[in-house]
């Protein structure tokens, strides 16, 4: 389905440059912010962006001004105490609406467990927020929308989100488990490929590179000017995250592909 027509909803650290790249591209976009403030501060920066004060819950109403083909919801759980009633209550809406093509942002949280993760591995979540990021993925596929995406993104790193400030000084175990850690542009380019090419289906997003944690984190302190981290064994028992389906299927190429290589750039613009 091709329509420049779109709507977000959540203008948050990911919503709203995802937004202002959308605007750029020459889709018609309008949005949602919770409170007035950052509506007039949203609306002062890119008016050519329509953006609708709105607060999600199990008993509201999303405005029909916030309805179109195209709609992103990347609404995070912990902004809501009853996240996924209120979740559930927007899919349910968007379906009734005529909504053609949702994309959920979700997390790779959902798998929990160890080793190697792709698309196809069973959810295991190990945490209540995780487990309720289940539940709402679980409703946007049972909406039966002609298109839907969810979207895994791994750790979000970029503008103000600089790794390792709360690692900072702390003792900790298994340094030898990867990180897996995705760059906020990275997120924004792989929406923009989905869009171009109405692919539907699960992706997740990571960087290819993944370091250890002990590497990385020591290294992100030191280029901080923080004290690092220190390790008190070096097991590995955590997860790899494999986001490759959005390379080889959507022919995207991600842009932070070494995360060393990044921090030695992020420290002065990103922190």
């Amino acid at each position: 389905m091709k329509t420049n027509d779109i709507s977000i909803i959540g203008l948050g650290w990911l919503g709203w440059p995802l937004a202002k790249q959308l605007a750029a591209s020459g889709y018609h976009v309008r949005g949602s912010v919770t409170s007035m403030t950052k509506k007039q501060q949203l609306a002062t920066e890119k008016p050519e962006i329509d953006v609708q004060c709105w607060q999600a819950d199990e008993q509201a109403e999303l405005p029909d001004s916030l309805f179109a083909p195209l709609m992103i919801i990347t609404i995070p759980p912990g902004k809501l105490s009853r996240y996924f009633e209120a979740l559930q209550s927007l899919v349910l809406q968007a379906r009734q609406r005529g909504v053609q093509h949702l994309i959920y942002i979700s997390s790779t949280s959902v798998y929990g467990g160890t080793g190697r993760c792709d698309e196809t591995t069973p959810l295991i979540p190990e945490t209540t927020q995780a487990a309720t990021l289940v539940q709402v993925e679980q409703c946007v596929q049972q909406a039966e929308f002609p298109c839907w995406n969810i979207l895994r993104p791994s750790g979000l790193i970029g503008p103000h989100r600089y790794p390792g400030r709360f690692l900072s000084g702390k003792t900790l175990d298994a340094g030898g488990r990867v990180v897996n850690l995705v760059h906020q542009s990275d997120v924004i380019g792989a929406i923009m490929a989905l869009l171009a090419q109405s692919r539907c289906g699960i992706f997740n997003l990571a960087s290819p590179d993944h370091p250890t944690r002990a590497v990385f984190y020591q290294q992100a302190c030191q280029l901080a000017g923080l004290p690092q981290p220190i390790f008190s064994d070096m097991n590995n028992d955590g997860k790899v995250i494999d986001a490759d389906k959005v390379e080889t299927e959507l022919g995207y190429h991600y842009q932070v592909r070494d995360l060393l290589a990044w921090l030695q750039q992020a420290t002065a613009g990103e922190q």
